[in-house]
Parts: structure tokens; C-alpha cells; sequence
């Protein structure tokens, strides 16, 4: 950066000389000077010489005596306080383009050899059946002995006959005639209330009503399929079931498709 005039700022100029060092030269600076004040320094070790100030001039000589000295020592031009100069950011490496693979040339393999096509094979072998079943229908026709007339039979004389229907007649069973019995199973946490209910003893014609006093829901399931599985609420009760035949039937208490209780009803005669 040049140096500044301490007096009235401007731009110092440099007075040099030239000494031949070996085969060149160097410059020496031997003092600055002002141009516009006339302030000096003497840049060869001495201390600062003050310089009087000249007589006064016409303008042409001043002007005279500023163009001497601009052609002696052009003036510097005024250097700008220098911009923080801007660090370059360092290119981005460019992404690695993908090695081109040089694919080899496939060589063509040798094309499979062709078999015999499957929808001509198919097409010949019909028609060989076609026409081997059309030479066979022909040969025998060629074959065929000439039909013998057969004689036309009398026709006999008609004979009543006589149809016996046998009559069978089935005896209904006769049908159980209810009762009037009705016995209540009480149900409670799944259980028969009652234990001697638990294989119950009834006779053909009784009916059966089955009583749900727990307190949550259950299904009541006929294992030999005499109903559909019904669902009892809490004191609900089931339709009164007729017994009309002998024999064991056995009943379970089901809750969330679990079997939680059996019991069974005994129908003798």
C-alpha cells in the first residue's frame, strides 16, 4: 500500500537511483516526496528535511513545475483500500461417471435345432384317423352279407291275464299321548341346581322344560340333534319338549363354544 502524506494525506512520491549491481542494476529509494504540500523524508537514514516553502509563482510556473515533476515521477494513482478478496470455494469434486462397461459382443448361441412341430404332428395324425376310419366304414360295407327275409311269426291268440294286486296294508304306530308331566331342569353357573336332575327319569310323554338362573347367557345344546341349539338369557326358559320315544338323550350347557356341563334325560316306556 503507498504511503500517505502525514500533513495533508496525499500520495508519497518515491525519488530513487539506480546502482549497478554485477550485470544489472537495482533502485534505490533515497526520499519521498509530496507533490502537493512539498512535505519530504529523506529514506537514507537522515532525519526529516524540512523544506521551505518556494516563492511564490505565477500559475503557468506552477503548473510548469507540476508537469515536470509528473514526467519525472508520474504520480501513483490513489490505490483503493483493498476489498477482502473473496477465498474461491473449492470445486466440488464432479461426481464419478459410472465406468462404462464395454459389453463383449454375445455371441449367439447356436439356435436349438426346431423339432417337428406339435400342431402339424397333431393336424397329420387326425387326418390319418379320418381317413383310415372312412377305408374301414367302406370295407365293411363291402362285407356285409345280403339280409335274409325272415318269415313274419302268426301272431297268437291273446291271452287274458289276470293281475293280482296284492294289498299291503301298514299299521301306523300308534302315537304317544303326552302325559301332562312336566319336570323343570334349573340351571346355575352351568350346573344342574337339582343333582338328581343330572340323569333325569321320565316316561314317553312327559315334556321337559330347561331354566337358565345364572346370571350370564348360555346355549343349550341337544348332542342327538332333537333341537336346534338355543340360547337361554338369564331367567329364560325353553319351550316345553314332548319325549315321544324311549331311549337316552344326552344335554350340554356351552358358554363362549366351551362345553361346561352334561346331563342326560332317560325315557322309559
Amino acid at each position: 500500500m503507498a504511503d500517505k502524506c502525514p500533513k495533508c494525506g496525499e500520495t508519497l512520491i518515491t525519488k530513487t537511483i539506480q546502482k549497478k549491481m554485477g550485470s544489472g542494476s537495482i533502485d534505490f529509494p533515497i526520499a519521498q516526496v509530496c507533490p502537493k504540500c512539498n512535505w519530504s523524508r529523506d529514506l537514507t537514514g537522515a532525519s526529516d528535511i524540512a523544506v521551505k516553502p518556494p516563492a511564490p509563482e505565477t500559475a503557468g510556473e506552477k503548473l510548469e513545475r507540476k508537469t515536470d515533476l509528473m514526467k519525472q515521477a508520474p504520480e501513483k494513482p490513489k490505490q483503493e483500500p483493498e476489498k477482502p478478496r473473496p477465498v474461491p470455494e473449492k470445486p466440488k469434486p464432479a461426481p464419478e461417471m459410472p465406468k462404462q462397461i464395454v459389453e463383449k459382443p454375445i455371441e449367439q448361441a447356436a439356435a436349438p435345432k426346431k423339432g417337428p412341430d406339435m400342431n402339424k404332428i397333431i393336424t397329420i395324425a387326425l387326418a390319418i384317423l379320418v381317413i383310415g376310419a372312412i377305408i374301414w366304414a367302406f370295407s365293411m360295407k363291402g362285407t356285409e352279407q345280403p339280409g335274409v327275409i325272415q318269415p313274419t311269426p302268426t301272431p297268437k291268440p291273446a291271452t287274458t291275464a289276470v293281475t293280482v294286486t296284492a294289498i299291503i296294508t301298514t299299521t301306523a304306530a300308534p302315537e304317544v299321548t303326552p302325559t301332562g308331566n312336566l319336570t323343570k331342569v334349573r340351571i346355575d353357573r352351568y350346573k344342574y341346581s337339582n343333582p338328581d336332575q343330572v340323569n333325569l327319569k321320565i316316561k314317553a310323554g312327559d315334556e321337559v322344560v330347561w331354566v337358565n338362573d345364572d346370571s350370564y347367557a348360555l346355549t343349550l345344546v341337544s348332542e342327538d340333534g332333537l333341537f336346534a341349539a338355543k340360547i337361554l338369557d338369564n331367567g329364560k326358559e325353553t319351550a316345553p319338549y314332548l319325549f315321544n320315544k324311549t331311549g337316552t338323550y344326552t344335554f350340554d350347557t356351552v358358554v363362549g363354544g366351551v362345553k361346561k356341563y352334561s346331563g342326560t334325560v332317560v325315557v322309559g316306556p
